[in-house]
């Protein structure tokens, strides 16, 4: 575990010191491209009504043998900052990137905001994740993505090569079903527990709740004992100390649920929950080069081959 008290120091810190440990054949090489991805759509017909629901994406290609998978936070889309932000960073490091839009939000079509369901965006970070994205991935989750990203990793681990994740919001959802309830004026409570739809308003904007919303959710709960999810992976997670949404330390008992030793936690004291302003951005861009360079080491001694030279820790 880490505490930075000043993110623009110890990325500076970081970068000097993957300067001086890898050869200089690693940190030479790296890629730019300025285009745009085109959107695209991906299709997803529902088994029980017959329905087709259509997923906006970007995916930008790239010469690194493992690309990155952006898996958004509640009310989340590939428009959002750290979104954005990871497609600059891999247009100039040469990463394969993709980003998308769940269910109900962004450009994605066929499910109303009103319909979406915890179950639809974990199919869909399924469905992008096995038939979207093109090799082993280092997934960068952030809040209730890591939620959906743990399922993801217990349903296919040989389709993920390292994860990130960013203000981990495993579980919330008892939390925010109780503060949606202290909230609400007693006819929207009624209309609430008879199952209505009431609007919940968040800094991310306005979404429509309701029981079934929070009972969808209940399934997937995930066991928070110690060593309940396996994982071979490294994971570094990384939390801002001023969080309102998701304390801080709530990702202290994620480390032991997590069944592996290659965890890394790292506080970020000026950071608040969207890990979204530029001192969070250059950590957050340290760490994912930092995996990179980890999980290409790993690829190696496997015999999986790697990106070799290509790895280039300047921001």
């Amino acid at each position: 575990m880490r505490l930075l008290g000043s993110a623009v120091s110890a990325s500076r810190k970081v970068q000097s010191s993957l300067s001086s440990a890898l050869p200089r054949a690693l940190v030479t090489g790296f890629h730019m491209s300025a285009s745009e991805p085109e959107m695209q759509f991906h299709e997803i017909k529902d088994r029980e009504s017959g329905k087709t629901r259509r997923l906006a994406y970007q995916k930008l290609s790239g010469h690194r043998t493992h690309g990155l998978i952006f898996i958004p936070g509640f009310m989340s889309h590939k428009g959002g900052r750290k979104a954005s932000g990871l497609l600059s960073f891999c247009q100039k490091h040469g990463f394969p990137y993709l980003r998308y839009d769940p269910s109900g939000l962004g450009e994605s079509q066929g499910v109303s905001m009103t319909d979406t369901r915890f179950s639809l965006w974990l199919e869909d970070a399924n469905e992008m994740l096995l038939k979207v994205a093109d090799s082993p991935q280092i997934v960068v989750c952030s809040s209730m993505g890591c939620w959906l990203t743990s399922h993801l990793l217990q349903m296919h681990p040989e389709k993920v090569a390292g994860i990130l994740m960013l203000a981990p919001g495993v579980n919330f959802h008892v939390r925010y079903e109780k503060a949606l309830q202290s909230k609400l004026p007693p006819e929207l409570l009624k209309k609430y527990e008879e199952g209505g739809v009431v609007p919940l308003f968040t800094d991310h904007g306005e979404f429509p709740l309701s029981k079934a919303f929070f009972g969808d959710m209940e399934k997937f709960t995930l066991n928070m004992e110690p060593n309940k999810l396996p994982v071979s992976v490294p994971v570094r997670i990384i939390h801002g100390m001023k969080d309102k949404d998701v304390d801080y330390t709530e990702s202290l008992p994620l480390l032991n649920t997590l069944g592996t030793e290659d965890v890394q936690l790292t506080y970020l004291k000026h950071a608040g929950h969207r890990l979204s302003d530029e001192q969070s951005l250059e950590v957050i861009y340290d760490a994912i080069l930092r995996l990179a360079s980890e999980v290409d080491k790993k690829a190696r001694l496997c015999g999986r081959g790697g990106d070799g030279g290509t790895v280039d820790p300047t921001v």
